[in-house]
């Protein structure tokens, strides 16, 4: 029963990735590669603290079936999150990331944000099913407010590798700006042939501003993450 369960979760999240707005020839499409290196300390009984670094990095935008930009550099991002995990299944965490975009281009402004977030581990293993609730606050050239859930699953393919798939809404406020929503798929392999090292690679689909001005987004990313 669990493995048709689990069978028919991943068959539905390959659905919904394959079954992507056909158009695409009539809104912007813009192809990403995406980089992170993460280190997790304990710190105390109950405590962490998840330090990381990432890169991204855009290989080209398309509008009608067009080139309209090539590859160039995005932005470098530093993360810190401290967590406490005040059960199994329950981890708090507040985190702060900075991300330099000035750096690569001058007409960009750089990007501070606040994160707190709250996620519910799966408490067995008959439905994996993982949830995190975020806020967000961004500060760019206005502030920004965000709601985030992430709905997630991951799945052992072997002693080595697993499967994840998720699937996350996402909500932006702002007084200066219309409420932009937007919808992400994720679908990954990571490897954990070393002790206290986790090798991530995925793919993600991203429906910017669905309700108002559809924009397809596509990520390759790949992942370090070392525990100590």
């Amino acid at each position: 029963m669990a493995s048709f369960f689990r069978q028919k979760i991943i068959f539905l999240m390959l659905l919904s990735m394959m079954s992507i707005n056909q158009a695409f020839s009539q809104n912007p499409q813009s192809y990403f590669y995406d980089h992170e290196f993460e280190v997790s300390l304990p710190v105390n009984t109950g405590w962490s603290m998840d330090i990381s670094a990432g890169y991204r990095g855009l290989l080209q935008e398309r509008l009608e079936g067009r080139k309209v930009s090539g590859s160039r550099n995005e932005h470098l991002e530093f993360n810190h999150f401290t967590n406490y995990r005040e059960r199994k299944s329950l981890v708090l965490s507040l985190g702060l990331r900075y991300r330099f975009k000035e750096l690569f281009d001058s007409s960009e402004v750089d990007e501070f944000r606040i994160m707190e977030q709250v996620k519910i581990d799966p408490v067995n293993s008959y439905l994996p099913l993982s949830h995190r609730f975020r806020l967000e606050q961004r500060f760019r050239e206005h502030l920004t407010h965000r709601l985030r859930y992430e709905l997630a699953s991951s799945f052992a393919m072997s002693e080595a590798f697993s499967l994840g798939i998720s699937t996350e809404a996402l909500y932006a406020v702002s007084a200066h700006q219309k409420p932009e929503a937007e919808q992400r798929f994720s679908l990954g392999v990571e490897n954990s042939t070393f002790k206290d090292l986790e090798l991530g690679f995925s793919f993600e689909y991203r429906m910017e501003n669905y309700a108002v001005d559809l924009a397809h987004e596509f990520f390759i990313m790949t992942g370090v993450s070392l525990s100590l």
